[in-house]
């Protein structure tokens, strides 16, 4: 559980039942730390009430509802961090993440969005089962995949559409003051995995570009925001900064009819060079990232790749998460197994 001053602790929780046919009970093995995870516990938003901690993750099903027809006893499955029906309009469209059936933000493990747990625990409701898991591929890891339910799928989002448009294309990722870390990483590996020819990678922290450079980026240390750096037909913006400055870097240094997508986190106004944009016709795009219709195509490239997300991942065991997470890495996975 995550107290309402911040700190973690272990507790007894009730355990959750079936409530419905169409639910699922799993057991976490691996969970990721999402970088909003670490935002929160670093003070960068408001305080909550105490809440059940965790959303990214992997699972073993140890119960289905009646009606839950893709999954069984035993599979293992990647979860989506998003709670959604999978049956309303949007969600066939493709838009889980503005599902009409459950209210709008539904998600584990945040204390705001619903209650719906964390995935920190011995057992975990998955309502919509059919919907909202995957199952794990043969000789993909629990760990690698453990944020395929989230971050993983939100960087594959920002970087996917513009290599299918113009393979091998070069990519800049403007990650500035680290406000997204791991996605800002995960980004770059799967850029390379996606086939881009160059992928630079903007940062002010040398830790974090240098693990930028083992997933084949090239590092460009800079701890300003610059006004633009070059001209790419994908430019993805993981900032996050409420001044906008990352934001409008990437945005000015987005090719004509280029592709930025930014997973940044903005809860107010920022300003934006709306003239610049214009002129050049950028296609952006904002937003939570719709996991749902995203996690078998992660899945898929991570069984058919090598993508080594494994250089980006601190691995550490389920019980020393408290230790863990006083000074978290870019990336933490938290896993029960000896090896994964």
């Amino acid at each position: 559980m995550v107290l309402g001053d911040r700190r973690l602790e272990w507790c007894e929780t009730a355990e959750p039942k079936l409530l419905q046919p169409t639910d699922a009970l799993v057991h976490p093995v691996a969970l990721s730390i999402c970088d909003a995870d670490v935002a929160y516990l670093k003070g960068a938003f408001p305080t909550r009430d105490e809440f059940c901690f965790g959303h990214e993750f992997v699972a073993d099903v140890i119960e289905t509802g009646s009606q839950v027809s893709g999954f069984a006893v035993g599979d293992r499955v990647v979860v989506s961090f998003l709670i959604a029906c999978g049956t309303c309009e949007r969600c066939k469209r493709g838009f889980p993440a503005a599902c009409t059936t459950v209210p709008q933000k539904s998600a584990y493990g945040f204390g705001i969005f619903g209650d719906w747990g964390g995935a920190a625990c011995d057992v975990i409701r998955v309502p919509y089962a059919d919907t909202m898991m995957v199952k794990l591929p043969p000789g993909v890891s629990a760990v690698d995949a453990a944020s395929v339910g989230d971050n993983l799928s939100d960087a594959f989002r920002c970087v996917e559409e513009g290599l299918l448009e113009e393979p091998g294309a070069p990519v800049l990722i403007v990650a500035g003051d680290g406000g997204a870390p791991s996605i800002s990483l995960y980004a770059a590996v799967l850029a390379r995995a996606l086939g881009s020819e160059q992928v630079d990678f903007i940062d002010s922290d040398p830790t974090r570009l240098a693990l930028a450079e083992s997933v084949g980026a090239n590092p460009i240390e800079m701890r300003k925001a610059p006004s633009r750096h070059g001209s790419y037909p994908v430019t993805v913006a993981t900032s996050g900064h409420p001044s906008g400055e990352w934001l409008s870097a990437a945005l000015r240094s987005t090719a004509p009819y280029g592709r930025c997508t930014s997973c940044g986190v903005y809860h107010g106004c920022a300003s934006l060079p709306v003239g610049a944009m214009y002129d050049r016709g950028v296609r952006f795009t904002i937003g939570w990232t719709n996991v749902q219709a995203l996690m078998p195509k992660v899945l898929d490239l991570l069984a058919r790749k090598k993508v080594p997300v494994e250089r980006i991942h601190t691995v550490a065991p389920w019980g020393e998460a408290i230790d863990a997470l006083e000074n978290p890495p870019a990336k933490l996975v938290l896993t029960r197994e000896a090896s994964s």
